[in-house]
């Protein structure tokens, strides 16, 4: 299956250097104004000065393309713009829809049957790595669905990715997102309590990050959070709100199995609503509260 053009939907923070990346690879976008934000805006207007083609209307990206490729904030906003008739009918049967979001794996399996009477592939692909690893082209990739078509469009997500995996059945690619989310989370709020731990007892914070990050107690969240911390600095990142969303996630694919640790750290994140725009580190905050 030769790929020539790809409609690419959902701009943000993730998308739009992943979009970059796949122009730079040779690639052609379709894409389209998706929001009124002038963040949105200008990148729309920097990714069509680099070569990208610009549609009228969301329903019109999968005109002419050969893959279709979507990472959106949330679940609903993937039901929005792909569970439409709209939109179907301008899909290509040849043409394998890949949703990136990190989302919950039945909005797959349900998309899965609003394409199958037209005989379109959906595939399913959430990444980790964040925005830096969006920005280098080094994201880790969690695909699913039908193998021979995810292995189809491989060269097309090295585009911008480093480590891509195929785990199975559609939908498991969310699930296994959504536990490394869970994992990372509850080891952020390790590195917190350590963190104020050490505050409260006046430990010298670059002699304890010199000593912990050679010892059992480090991990890639007390790497890439504690000066954060020390910093009191909390600009995304990967914003709390959708940490929240992950976490969510985690717990609603459970069948029953006990998650006591993530649920206890889910409530946690729900009383951060006031820092749902900033990294998701800034839960510390929520310790300061009554201080």
């Amino acid at each position: 299956m030769k790929i020539k053009r790809i409609g690419f939907i959902g701009l943000g923070a993730m998308g739009y250097p992943m979009a970059k990346h796949l122009l730079n690879a040779g690639y052609k976008l379709n894409i389209a104004h998706h929001s009124g934000k002038a963040e949105s805006v200008e990148r729309v207007e920097d990714l069509v000065r680099s070569g990208a083609d610009l549609v009228n209307h969301i329903n019109e990206i999968p005109q002419d393309a050969d893959l279709i490729i979507s990472i959106l904030p949330t679940g609903e906003e993937v039901k929005s713009v792909l569970h439409n008739n709209d939109f179907r009918a301008k899909v290509s049967p040849t043409s394998p829809i890949l949703d990136m979001t990190s989302c919950e794996a039945q909005v797959l399996i349900d998309l899965e049957d609003f394409y199958k009477e037209r005989g379109i592939t959906i595939l399913d692909g959430p990444v980790s790595g964040g925005v830096k690893g969006a920005q280098a082209g080094s994201l880790t990739v969690f695909g699913s669905g039908d193998k021979k078509k995810f292995e189809e469009i491989r060269e097309v997500i090295s585009s911008f990715s480093k480590n891509i995996y195929y785990i199975g059945k559609l939908g498991s690619g969310k699930i296994l997102k959504s536990i490394n989310q869970m994992m990372i989370a509850i080891n952020a709020f390790g590195v917190i309590e350590g963190f104020n731990l050490a505050s409260e007892q006046g430990i010298d914070f670059d002699i304890m990050k010199d000593i912990i990050s050679q010892s059992s107690g480090s991990s890639y969240a007390f790497i890439n959070y504690f000066d954060r911390l020390v910093k009191d600095e909390f600009q995304p990142g990967f914003k709390l709100s959708l940490m929240k969303k992950d976490l969510k996630v985690a717990l609603d694919s459970s069948q029953g199995g006990p998650l006591p640790v993530t649920n206890l750290v889910y409530n946690l994140l729900l009383m951060g609503e006031a820092y749902k725009d900033l990294d998701f580190s800034s839960i510390s905050k929520i310790y300061n509260i009554g201080k």
